[in-house]
């Protein structure tokens, strides 16, 4: 069992995630934002082996995706994002991210997480 930690404001997105990494036989913690994530690593000091971040619905600024990196460390981040984000994302070089911009589906997110977790900690050549 892999330990993901699966943080999405829209309750959609985050059930339909959860439940099919949960059919794949990942152990995943879900959480309605960054500040809960920040709250649940602080509070367990568990570390996942993969963040999964959903910007949609959620304010979060480069600071405070290094701050999640910092806490989660060395676990990679796939973060899911809109055509702005993914910008952002990209001019703010935060290795190690995966960046899958809108529209996907949740079969091509599980399947990332997959690659992401049978490639080890490091986010595969490419795919930044």
């Amino acid at each position: 069992m892999e330990e993901i930690l699966l943080i999405a404001a829209d309750w959609k997105f985050r059930a339909l995630v959860r439940a099919q990494l949960l059919e794949e036989g990942y152990s995943v913690k879900a959480v309605l934002s960054p500040q809960m994530a920040f709250a649940h690593l602080v509070r367990t000091g568990e570390r996942p082996r993969l963040v999964i971040l959903d910007t949609q619905d959620t304010a979060i600024d480069i600071p405070q995706l290094r701050q999640l990196w910092q806490l989660t460390d060395p676990a990679p981040l796939i973060v899911c994002c809109g055509a702005l984000d993914r910008a952002a994302l990209q001019q703010a070089e935060m290795p190690p991210v995966k960046v899958m911009g809108r529209p996907f589906r949740v079969g091509d997110l599980v399947h990332e997480v997959q690659k992401v977790l049978r490639w080890g900690q490091d986010i595969p050549p490419g795919d930044g």
